[in-house]
């Protein structure tokens, strides 16, 4: 809401720099040597490309009319694909020359695209015709539509990708889809506050897996992130101090090293880390003051000499 993108250290939690960037981005991916980003400009109908580490201008794609389009990084390091909500396509850009490369058909209104853990398909949620779309960055393909009943928000898996987990408006609770029959198979609810349990549009918005059966859970809403156990159904921790919590990303690393992620508040303007513990209790670690209303993240790789 600011028309900026902040630069983060995740070790102070302090914001090294903001950097003007256009009204309304909102999806953003970094490239793999870390040399570039790519942000949507949403009210310019463009991607826009900037060299890192000075965040120089460096071009930009058009894209047309877009809304919430997500952008993803594709396995080979090269492209980026784009969800782009009224074009019903999965645009796919290249890098380098910044031109689009192909486009993949058959989304009804894109919004979230998400590779699975095994890092071979892509999700996408849909939102004109309800569902969530699986396609093949690789062959620029369409494999699967499976049409829901709900609006699908926010998109996170089981390690085995057998499972996909998501949640919806009006819905206090996230569901769980069997990825290849396209069947809900569970709604996870659990209780909110005596005092804010009124019926809400908003509700559940960013999910991530964190360990082998345990998703997180960004209620917006009613500002709290929830720490459940797929498996048994029991919510294990509840974390409240957060404000307004939109997305939750899982901060990449060794599988040696403490799980943390960032939470987008868009209610206070923050960026907040949290560590989640081997009992899955959560720990808020710090925020730093960001724009208006943060949404994405991507994270620069790490470089050593």
């Amino acid at each position: 809401q600011d028309a900026s993108v902040s630069l983060v250290d995740m070790t102070t939690m302090k914001e090294l720099s903001r950097h003007k960037v256009g009204p309304r981005p909102y999806g953003i991916a970094v490239s793999r040597d870390g040399r570039t980003v790519a942000v949507g400009v949403e009210d310019e109908e463009c991607v826009k490309f900037f060299s890192l580490p000075d965040f120089t201008p460096q071009g930009k794609t058009p894209i047309g009319k877009m809304h919430n389009d997500h952008i993803v990084l594709i396995q080979d390091g090269r492209s980026v694909m784009v969800a782009n909500f009224y074009s019903d396509d999965v645009v796919v850009i290249d890098i380098e020359t910044m031109k689009e490369t192909g486009r993949i058909t058959g989304c009804s209104a894109p919004h979230v695209v998400k590779y699975g853990p095994l890092k071979q398909r892509a999700y996408v949620t849909c939102k004109k015709v309800t569902g969530i779309a699986i396609i093949d960055p690789t062959s620029q393909k369409l494999l699967k539509f499976h049409q829901l009943n709900v609006n699908p928000r926010s998109l996170t898996f089981s390690a085995d990708e057998t499972k996909v987990y998501f949640g919806s408006f009006w819905v206090n609770g996230f569901f769980e889809m069997d990825t290849e029959s396209g069947k809900v198979t569970q709604l996870y609810s659990f209780d909110p506050a005596a005092d804010n349990a009124a019926n809400q549009e908003v509700t559940y918005h960013g999910v991530e897996a964190v360990g082998k059966n345990i998703v997180l859970a960004a209620n917006e809403g009613r500002s709290f992130v929830d720490a459940v156990d797929v498996t048994t159904g029991k919510l294990l921790d509840r974390l409240t101090t957060v404000n307004k919590p939109c997305c939750v990303e899982r901060i990449p690393g060794p599988a040696d090293q403490p799980i943390r992620v960032l939470i987008s508040n868009i209610g206070d303007g923050t960026l907040q880390l949290v560590e989640v513990g081997a009992d899955f209790k959560m720990q808020a670690l710090g925020k730093a003051a960001v724009g208006k209303a943060p949404k994405r993240v991507a994270f620069v790789p790490v470089t050593t000499p």
